[in-house]
């Protein structure tokens, strides 16, 4: 009877009794997050947790019974305790800012504690009312490519940047209004070096105003056949990329691209060269 009981009591709690506001769907390097859409409880705002650790590479499981959600990543293990104010991280008590809730069968936490307690970059909004998230680029052969993946992401929404629904069908986030030079650095700035940067706006403006390309943009590298890290520093590294020539139909031929990647003094992991072998 105990375990029916709470059970039965976990189920009314996921749903809310306080009021409750959609919000417009968060982003994380670039990428929309399907099914993340928070919402705004007194004020706060609250974020699905799946969505966010699946695209970190975690894995969740949930035991209702103990009111647990279990996310682990290799060595790293998240213990979320359901209406707690409280997690662990290896076995190490952290504090929250808001106790866990269950909304719709879903596990929200406040944006506040998903970004602390993921190490997430959360910088100033990009004009829209969207969350926008970046994580902090890790110089290990997983870090190098994630972090690519997302530098291309962001060149996408510049050089496609007539071309939405483009950017749609690949599930990247809406271009946010680029204008100016410093609109483009605001964009691409964390990923991509100023000299590509201006590269972008030599090719992509017109009397002093950038008005970006509809379909010549270059190869996504969400198209490519093979990724690899072939070179690995403390301070950088090279990724090779094989990709199909971007004007070819049937797109069976095929070019290898070699990006160079070098850390910056402020942190960020820029791509400083970007070559065909």
């Amino acid at each position: 009877m105990h375990k029916k009981f709470l059970l039965l009591l976990l189920v009314m709690l996921s749903y809310p009794l306080l009021p409750v506001y959609a919000a417009t769907a968060p982003e994380l390097d670039g990428k929309l997050l399907a099914g993340g859409e928070p919402v705004i409880i007194e004020g706060r705002l609250m974020l699905p947790i799946r969505p966010v650790f699946e695209e970190l590479g975690y894995t969740l499981t949930g035991d209702w019974e103990t009111g647990i959600v279990l996310a682990q990543k290799k060595h790293q293990q998240i213990e979320i305790r359901l209406w707690e104010p409280g997690l662990t991280v290896n076995g190490k008590e952290k504090s929250l800012a808001a106790a866990p809730q269950v909304i719709m069968g879903k596990t929200f936490l406040s944006a506040q504690d998903l970004v602390e307690l993921l190490d997430l970059q959360n910088p100033r909004p990009d004009g829209s009312d969207r969350l926008v998230l970046f994580s902090k680029p890790q110089l290990t052969g997983e870090g190098v490519i994630r972090h690519l993946l997302a530098a291309d992401r962001q060149m996408m929404r510049a050089e496609y940047y007539n071309n939405q629904g483009f950017l749609t069908q690949h599930n990247i986030a809406p271009s946010p209004q680029l204008v100016t030079k410093d609109d483009l650095i605001n964009l691409l700035g964390r990923h991509w070096s100023r000299q590509l940067i201006e590269s972008l706006w030599t090719a992509g403006s017109r009397n002093g105003r950038y008005i970006g390309f509809y379909t010549e943009g270059s190869t996504p590298l969400l198209y490519s056949k093979e990724l690899a890290v072939i070179e690995l520093t403390d301070t950088g590294a090279k990724v090779e990329a094989k990709l199909p020539l971007w004007w070819e139909d049937n797109m069976t031929e095929f070019e290898v691209r070699v990006y160079t990647l070098h850390r910056d003094k402020e942190g960020n992991l820029l791509i400083t060269d970007v070559r065909n072998k």
